[in-house]
C-alpha cells in the first residue's frame, strides 16, 4: 500500500518534469532553426551554451515564454583564391516565444570575439 501512494505522489512531479524538458528541446530546436535561417543566413552556427525556458510575467502579451542563447557564427571567408582565415564571433541573444514555442523575436545583449 505504501509504494502505490508514493508512486502516486511522485508521479505528477514525474510528469512535469518531462513536459519541462519537452518544451526546453523544442525552445532549443526551433532557436537554432531561427538562427540558421533568418538571421544568420549562409554561416556556419554552432551552439555553445542555452538558458533556462522561462514564463513571462505579462500574461496579456503575445510572449509566453524566453530563453537565452549563447553561440558561434563562423564567417568563412572564401573568395576566389585568396583564402583568408574564417572569423569566428560569439554572439548572445534573449529570443521571445509564443505558447507554441515558435519564435517572436530575438534581441542580442552582448557579443563578443
Amino acid at each position: 500500500m505504501r509504494i502505490i501512494i508514493t508512486i502516486l505522489l511522485l508521479l505528477p512531479v514525474g510528469i512535469q518534469a518531462q513536459i519541462n524538458r519537452s518544451a526546453t528541446e523544442l525552445a532549443k530546436e526551433t532557436t537554432g532553426e531561427y538562427i540558421s535561417t533568418k538571421i544568420f543566413k549562409d554561416k556556419l552556427y554552432q551552439p555553445l551554451l542555452f538558458g533556462v525556458v522561462k514564463a513571462w510575467p505579462d500574461t496579456r502579451s503575445p510572449i509566453s515564454w524566453t530563453i537565452t542563447h549563447e553561440f558561434i557564427i563562423t564567417d568563412v571567408q572564401r573568395s576566389g583564391y585568396n583564402d583568408a582565415p574564417d572569423v569566428q564571433k560569439t554572439y548572445s541573444f534573449i529570443f521571445y516565444l509564443d505558447s507554441k514555442m515558435k519564435v517572436l523575436k530575438a534581441a542580442s545583449y552582448s557579443s563578443g570575439q
